[in-house]
């Protein structure tokens, strides 16, 4: 599973869509996001879309941390999760377009 994000894999929407997705939010609300908020933000507009787990391994960040701070980029409608299909257990979170 580390493979997909480690050895450059996946995704990079760096300069892409996922940057104007961040655009669309005033500074004002990023400012108010926990610094485990704005760290996963960071990620995923970097390595594109990652299930909870992949997040905390490469964040360093406790499970309920990222739990925690994908439920409320989640309520501020910056993220979307969608199926893993590698892993039914599992969600991918992406920053939405």
């Amino acid at each position: 599973m580390m493979d997909r994000f480690t050895a450059g894999n996946g995704p990079n929407r760096a300069g892409s869509e996922a940057g104007k997705v961040l655009e669309k939010y005033n500074s004002a609300q990023v400012e108010g996001f926990s610094p485990s908020m704005k760290l996963i933000l960071n990620i995923l507009e970097n390595r594109g879309p990652l299930t909870q787990k992949e997040i905390a391994i490469v964040t360093r960040l406790p499970a309920r941390t990222v739990r925690y701070a994908l439920s409320r980029l989640k309520d501020e409608d910056i993220l979307e999760e969608r199926e893993y299909f590698q892993d039914a257990r599992q969600c991918l979170y992406q920053l939405k377009c």
